[in-house]
């Protein structure tokens, strides 16, 4: 009997001492990791995801500011240009056309402040100077914010920005456009329902001393510089280019265009040094998605806006 005790000790030792050597006994799930072991607990695992997840909505937060950051100058300029082609047509279906006589120069200044398509509100001043030749000098402030937000990471997101100096249209007399200007500003978030906009007293000449509009309830801000150029042929826009845009969170925003039939496809990359965050891709209206490269998730773009998932 004692002979028989002795070797069933022997036998569960071995057990033992082959579990914690990777044998079958410990990949029956029965194990015990000591400290510095470089075995993963659960504990461990579940910092991972939290660290991922984090991560994740960073992600969707900064490729969001960017495109949002684009799309705010891009659909004023693009509304901009079609009310030029057509005097019936006021921007985003709201506002008002202003002739103001300087001495010696005359202005052009329109202002809106409109929810047409219940989904943005914004508004924003377009100040255009004496024409030079074919070339007209611009500036231009805006604001606004998606109203329902991003329910999925909870917040608003939202703009006070422009081209407040250094903005140029020039036309070649055959219904070609090209505006170029150096965009800037913030990318504000906020409390869902809490954006609003304020209506500041801007100046009727360029450069603009002081914004527009601006945004109250906004508790972070992401400030940009984006250099960009648009093209446009008889008021639809046929071309679109940044490059090295630039934002105070480190990431980085180039577009280019691609002719697609008789439209275009525009087509957005969002960096953090040289990793990809996301991608977004457009018609030209500004309506298609955004894409965060580490989860896949999807944004809708509408009017050149981030909407929803």
């Amino acid at each position: 009997m004692a002979r028989l005790a002795v070797l069933a000790a022997a036998s569960f030792v071995g057990l033992l001492l082959a579990g914690c050597s990777g044998g079958g006994f410990g990949q029956s799930g029965v194990s015990v990791p000591s400290a510095g072991d470089g075995v993963q607990t659960v504990s461990d695992a579940a910092d991972a995801l939290d660290i991922h997840r984090s991560s994740a909505s960073e992600n969707a937060k900064a490729a969001i500011a960017a495109t949002d950051a684009l799309g705010s100058f891009v659909r004023d300029i693009s509304e901009a240009e079609h009310f030029f082609g057509s005097s019936s047509r006021a921007p985003h279906g709201a506002g008002q056309r202003i002739i103001l006589n300087g001495p010696g120069a005359r202005v052009l200044r329109f202002s809106q402040l409109s929810n047409g398509n219940k989904r943005i509100v914004s508004g924003s001043d377009l100040v255009m100077q004496p024409s030079l030749g074919n070339v007209t000098d611009f500036c231009q402030s805006s604001a606004g914010y998606s109203l329902a937000g991003i329910p999925s990471l909870d917040v608003t997101f939202g703009w006070q920005s422009g081209a407040f100096s250094g903005g140029a249209r020039a036309t070649d007399g055959r219904g070609y456009s090209t505006w170029s200007a150096n965009a800037g500003g913030e990318i504000v978030e906020g409390a869902i329902g809490a954006l609003s906009i304020q209506r500041n007293a801007a100046g009727s000449a360029c450069p603009m001393t002081a914004p527009a509009f601006t945004l109250d309830g906004a508790d972070a801000a992401n400030p940009f510089s984006i250099p960009i150029s648009m093209a446009f042929h008889r008021g639809a826009l046929s071309s679109i280019s940044v490059a090295n845009g630039t934002f105070a969170n480190g990431a980085s925003l180039d577009v280019t265009s691609a002719a697609n039939r008789q439209s275009i496809e525009v087509d957005g990359i969002v960096r953090n040094g040289r990793t990809k965050v996301a991608a977004f891709r457009t018609n030209a209206s500004g309506n298609g998605t955004l894409t965060i490269t580490s989860t896949g998730a999807q944004y809708v773009i509408s009017d050149w806006i981030v909407i929803s998932i």
